[in-house]
């Protein structure tokens, strides 16, 4: 095929489309193909134009040079002279994709480099003043980053930062920065001679395309992925139709959708031959542009084809749609040759109809709209011409005009538009990037990201040699390469060696410290950095008070201590924040029962969110609250009533067994308002303790109740549904939810003003806020306040405030007031101790209390004490007055015979925790309350000790309410401290935990959970315990409500459910439901096996010493839950096999051990049955209650994960079954392998496998018993351990 070589410069032909001269172009109307041409000739460029079929190889290509536009090293000044009016445009890159400027996923390259000529040493051109009264004109033209030896084929403005994009033939990119274009970038993304077809800009990086790879860099070049395959061949287009999904398309009979968050391919879309050269969108049509010269429509969500466009004859250069307007350009067939038709095809999206073409001057290959004038365009031609028309047939001396560019005979092969409408950048093959604009200081983009630089480096100042001020030191010097003595070096007579005095012992370790024999051993409090001593002394010590007047002693700053905080080591430690630590085998080797020796059930606080434990626990000890969410059920996926229900059955069900509160905080999580409170908080949140959880458990107490209170409240769907024929009954009263019997009380609020207008409202409140008097600081010193004064001033306030008056029309001081109606049977109280005026005022007022110590003498006797104790550690206790039935695990008194005293050796710690207990007496908060309303007024009286309430009788007029629990925060500046709370266990938890009738106080501190003083639950050392929320109940409360369990769940929990899935098809499903006779009863064996999927991974960290520790450990949800027959015909037949849909991101799918693949819990593609997990928790729940016997491997963890617990009777665990005490735990691959002769597991995990496994080890080994001796079957599971150690506890290769 022979093309027409007059372009100047020796350079090759166009490897896109067929070659003009500039006179031939501007002259003739149609520039033609040789006559005796193939129509699809191979193009001897890099790749294959849109209309042709595949390229073939061809020479590599000489360097270019440009002899004519070197002057002196530099950019001379091109010649410019035709400007004319455009505005916004967008990205061209030869036949590869344009986008709309309009559209926020556009996006583009650019690119500059200095030749082996010196050309674009700083990165900058040399612009050219406006000329006369033209709009446009040209502002730069340099050569670009390899623009000797390959041509520009892509370039683009970045629409997110002042970056111009350039891409070209060689496989290079390079970006310039603002309207001077320095040099930003410059890389090699794609194998040096592969073209860049397009490029595209993202936010946080571009998108790079080449024949059959594309990459994701950074705008800095570093690679975030690259992906190619065996369907990346010959691509030409890609385009973004949402900020994750991508399509790619090339001369292929088929187009990649890509995923951009997990960098892969997700689906393959067929689209026939002859593929797809040009992509645009609209928000109702992805239009393919295709070789053969038609635009096909197809549907946005489908990609179904919807109409299909015959614009050319011959082939299709480029086409752009905005709005309801389709405009093309292309070739046409004329005796048997493409010529390049000079008339625009333009259509109306609304008809689909062709409207009138426009006949152009030049001719068009690329074109762009111009959306700020939105029937303008932008065509450009390959001869560097370009033109702004205007489609509604306005003809103007700018759309007149023809604009040249400075070419110098090469071809034009790429075009953008600035999305400001402010900048046109073109670029040819003979490696010129030129860039015009409307104006000098010109901007990319109207609201550009800031674009980030490289540090620059620091310069030393600079120091004259005659400057006797500055000294010498600071210049840096190697002193290794300097030889022989310094000027600065002292004599030796005049110096002197002192060892640097290690500094003292934190006393928070010495508080800690435990002596065996003589060394002493206490955790780390990790307040300084390892093998790392301050250098300066005033950080190294602070100044206390000594034990001895006139003494002095400087010891290190505790990590509590912060101006006048408390050391934290002055708290007691059971109110300290325990922290789990985690081996090898995660919690499984944690100690828990040596913090909770009690029957109850503590939180664990490795999940996020887990600061609502304690709020958690103060709820569950409320009896008719606990009651009512149990027997709560709704078809809501994520209910918190629900998740609070099921939590509480665990925390029944448990007998000092740890519990985790997972699945509510994972519902938690996905409120909304919730997360519009701010509840919700983030890891770094957590860990970095820059929370205030004071204010927050606050704000949680309040939402709980209210949510709590709107899940009860919604109808049940069965209530809802009306039957056919039925009469409607007239609406009923609603009735009150339990939580609106229990929390909410009637409230009367009143706005007056002084005109005498005065409007009422009728409202509920179910948590009120203490407020505190506005008065100086000084006046809180002089006077003092009851409790009960504060309490009822906020719970029937009256304040004035300017509102509005209709009757007045203006904004009038107005007296609000709150009278209350009715009183509630929980009273919640928020202490809303924000501020250090309310720290203050409370403060002030416990100090004024009688026998009231103050904390800093109680700190002295503390450590007078300490002194004491550290002499001898024997002391006289008393008996217990229930000696050996005692059940208080921290009782301080002696269980030997009632009438003898023991002397016991008690620690140092024992000692002071007591002696602080007996100085502590003065309380402010009452232990009891006494309410009445009489006439609409609120009375008050408080009850200031446990006796007082328990002598106090019920009467009609009083309601009598007694301090149940409350929530405390322990201050610790350094990570933010944790929440604790002291609640009053009654007589129906003791009876169902402890077998007794008893009332006891105890301390929850997460999983810790211990005994403690009454008096503990209101007294407050407010300088590292502030009360938060307070829970007052009447005395009477379970008599006035219900306080049984109607269990909800029944067995059509086990029915067949639709799946989430739309592609799961009849052969997909891989369980058959349980027929109405095989429902379980108590006793039935199912076989269990659970996979699970990582949602945060594992945070560990490595030690000097080569160690590893886990800081935190991966946050792991279920992905699918398998439960098979035990018995009966269909034994081994699964009746559940359900994948668990989730909404948070999955880190790792773990595929090779869970067999889970991505995609299978996303409902729009998974073809699994797919369900919710609350469905699926309700099915084992139900089997769990019917008393049925669960067997598997390692059924530990998957309940763990699953948050379920189950009874220790109801397990059979094959891993326990085949073990020996101190020996490993063997896999089941291992046992199906030895005992059954059977290979599992070979490629990936499948749960349906491993339970049947399990269910037929579980068989052998009842086999084994019945058949051998105990000791035989004991020298069986030797033999098992000795042939384990042979074959590397893997079953060997066959």
């Amino acid at each position: 095929m022979e093309f027409n070589t007059s372009t100047g410069g020796g350079m090759p032909p166009n490897p896109y489309a067929p070659h003009f001269s500039p006179a031939t172009a501007t002259t003739t109307s149609a520039s033609t193909f040789s006559p005796d041409a193939p129509p699809f000739a191979p193009s001897p460029g890099p790749h294959a134009p849109p209309f042709a079929p595949s390229p073939v190889p061809h020479a590599p290509q000489q360097p270019q040079h440009h002899p004519e536009i070197f002057v002196d090293g530099h950019v001379p000044i091109l010649d410019g002279s035709f400007n004319g009016s455009g505005d916004y445009g967008h990205n061209s890159s030869g036949f590869e994709e344009g986008f709309h400027p309009s559209d926020p996923n556009g996006q583009h390259h650019s690119g500059q480099h200095q030749d082996q000529h010196g050309i674009m040493h700083s990165g900058r051109g040399i612009s050219n003043p406006p000329v006369g009264n033209e709009e446009y004109h040209e502002l730069h033209t340099i050569v670009a980053d390899g623009g000797d030896r390959y041509g520009v084929s892509a370039v683009a403005f970045d629409l997110h930062q002042e970056l111009l994009w350039m891409g070209n033939q060689g496989g290079h990119v390079t970006s310039y920065y603002g309207p001077g274009m320095q040099k930003y970038s410059s890389f090699q993304p794609l194998p040096v001679g592969t073209e860049m077809r397009q490029v595209l800009s993202i936010d946080n990086g571009v998108l790079l395309l080449g024949n059959n790879r594309m990459r994701c860099s950074e705008r800095g070049g570093l690679t975030i992925f690259d992906f190619s395959g065996e369907d990346m061949h010959d691509m030409q287009v890609m385009t973004l139709v949402d900020p994750t999904t991508l399509l790619i398309g090339g001369h292929q009979d088929k187009v990649i959708e890509f995923d951009l968050n997990s960098g892969q391919q997700v689906n393959l879309l067929e689209v026939g031959d002859p593929g797809v050269a040009i992509f645009r969108h609209t928000n109702r049509f992805i239009c393919c542009g295709d070789t053969s010269g038609q635009v096909t429509l197809r549907d946005m969500n489908t990609f179904k084809v919807e109409h299909i466009l015959k614009a050319h004859s011959g082939s299709l250069s480029d086409f752009d749609v905005h709005g309801n307007l389709l405009v093309t350009a292309g070739f046409s067939t004329r005796r048997g040759s493409l010529a390049v038709d000079r008339f625009l095809m333009i259509y109306d999206l609304r008809v689909m109809r062709a409207m009138a073409p426009m006949q152009l001057s030049i001719d068009p290959m690329f074109l762009r709209f111009v959306p700020t004038y939105t029937p303008r365009i932008v065509a450009v031609s390959q001869a560097g011409q370009f033109q702004i028309l205007d489609l509604a047939g306005v003809m103007t001396p700018a759309s007149m005009a023809i604009h040249q560019l400075n070419t110098h005979g090469h071809m034009c092969m790429g075009f953008d538009i600035s999305t400001s409408c402010e900048a046109f950048s073109f670029g040819d093959n003979g490696g010129l990037l030129h860039l015009w604009t409307d104006r000098e200081e010109v901007l990319y983009n109207n609201y550009s990201h800031p674009t980030e630089f490289a540090d620059h480096p620091e310069h030393l100042p600079a120091m004259s040699i005659v400057d006797p001020l500055t000294p010498l030191a600071s210049i840096p010097m190697l002193y290794e390469n300097c030889h022989g003595p310094l000027l600065s070096d002292w004599p030796e007579d005049c110096m002197k060696y002192v060892k640097r005095r290690m500094p003292p012992i934190d006393p928070e370790i010495l508080a800690s410290m435990k002596v065996v024999q003589f060394i002493g051993y206490a955790p780390n409090p990790r307040v300084k950095k390892r093998n790392q001593v301050p250098y300066r002394a005033k950080d190294l010590a602070i100044t206390i008070p000594a034990t001895s007047p006139g003494a002095t002693s400087t010891v290190p700053e505790s990590p509590g201590a912060r101006g006048e905080s408390p050391r934290w080591y002055m708290v007691p430690k059971r109110y300290r924040k325990v922290e789990i630590k985690y081996t090898k085998l995660g919690v499984d080797s944690f100690d828990f029962r040596h913090y909770n020796r009690t029957n109850f059930a503590g939180l664990e606080t490795n999940i996020p969110n887990s600061y609502c434990n304690a709020m958690l626990q103060v709820l569950y000890f409320i009896e008719p609250l606990r009651c009512a969410a149990q027997s709560h059920l709704c078809e809501k996926e994520f209910c918190l009533t629900c998740e609070l229900g099921f939590l509480f059955h665990m925390l029944d069900m448990s007998k000092g067994e740890n519990c985790q509160a997972s699945n509510f905080l994972r519902a938690f999580r996905t409120i909304p308002e919730a997360s519009a409170l701010g509840l919700v908080l983030g890891d770094q949140e957590e860990a970095t303790g820059k929370v205030n959880l004071g204010r927050l458990i606050q704000s949680w107490n309040r939402f709980i109740v209210q949510q709590v209170h709107q899940d009860i409240q919604e109808p049940k769907e069965e209530d809802s549904e009306k039957k056919e024929g039925e009469e409607t009954e007239p609406p009923k009263e609603v009735e009150k939810t339990p939580i609106e019997k229990m929390f909410s009380s009637e409230v009367t609020i009143s706005s007056k003003c002084r005109c005498g207008k005065e409007t009422t409202k009728e409202t509920n409140s179910m948590v009120y806020g203490l407020n505190y008097p506005d008065i100086s600081d000084s006046e809180i010193k002089k006077k003092q306040y009851a409790f009960t004064e504060v309490l009822k001033s906020s719970m029937s306030s009256e304040q004035v405030t300017h509102a509005w008056c209709e009757d007045c029309n203006r904004y009038q001081p107005t007296t609000q007031s709150r009278k209350l109606k009715s009183l509630p049977d929980i009273l919640a109280i928020n202490c809303h101790l924000d501020s250090e005026r309310d720290l203050l005022f409370w403060k002030t007022q416990e100090e004024k209390m009688p026998n009231f110590v103050p904390w800093d003498q109680i700190m002295k006797q503390k450590e007078e004490n300490s002194s004491k104790a550290s002499s001898s550690q024997t002391r006289t206790v008393r008996p217990c007055r229930y000696g050996s039935h005692c059940t208080r695990s921290d009782c301080k008194f002696s269980h030997g015979p009632q009438d003898k005293e023991q002397t016991t050796v008690l620690s140092s710690a024992e000692i002071l925790e007591m002696s602080l207990q007996e100085e502590a007496q003065a309380h402010w908060l009452p232990c009891g309350l006494k309410m009445a309303l009489s006439d609409g007024e609120l009375k008050i009286e408080g009850l200031p000790e446990m006796e007082d309430v328990e002598k106090e009788k019920l009467s009609e007029e009083w309601a009598v309410y007694e301090l149940t629990s409350s929530v405390c925060h322990v201050q610790e500046s350094r990570l933010g401290g944790n929440l604790v709370a002291h609640i009053k266990a009654g007589i129906p938890y003791h009876k169902r935990k402890e077998g007794i009738t008893a009332t006891q106080w105890y301390l929850v501190n997460d999983f810790a959970i211990a005994p403690m003083d009454k008096l503990d639950a209101v007294q407050f050392g407010m300088a590292w315990k502030v009360p938060c929320v307070l829970y007052f109940s009447r005395k009477d409360l379970n008599k006035r409500h219900d306080c049984q369990i109607h269990n909800p769940i029944s067995e059509k929990v086990l029915f067949p459910e639709a799946s989430l899935s739309s592609r799961v098809l009849k052969r997909h499903i891989t369980f058959q439901p349980l027929a109405a006779e095989e429902m379980p009863k108590e006793g039935d064996l199912v076989a269990l096996d659970a996979e699970f999927v990582t949602l945060n991974q594992e945070e560990a960290e490595l030690h000097s010493d080569g160690t590893r520790s886990t800081i935190k450990p991966s946050h792991m949800s279920v992905a699918r839950i398998t439960v098979i027959r035990g018995q009966g015909p269909q034994e081994g037949t699964p009746f559940i096999d359900d994948y668990i849909s989730t909404q948070e991101q999955v880190v790792d799918y773990l595929t090779k051990f869970s067999g889970i693949k991505p995609g299978d819990l996303d409902a729009n593609i998974s073809s699994k049955h797919l369900t919710t997990l609350k469905s699926t928790y309700l099915k084992l729940r139900y089997l769990i209650d019917k008393g049925v016997k669960m067997v598997g491997h390692g059924l530990k963890k998957d309940f763990r994960v699953i948050n379920l617990f189950v009874p220790k009777d109801q397990i059979v665990d094959t891993v326990l079954l085949f073990h020996l005490t101190n020996k490993r735990m063997m896999s089941l691959r291992f046992l199906a392998w030895y005992f059954l002769k059977l290979r599992i597991q070979s490629d990936t995990h499948d749960s349906i496998e491993d339970a049947r496994t399990a269910l037929q080890l579980h068989k052998k080994f009842k086999q084994l018993k019945d058949e051998q001796e105990p000791d035989e079957f004991h020298k069986t599971l030797r033999k098992m351990y000795e042939e384990g150690r042979k074959v590397g506890w893997k079953p060997p290769d066959e």
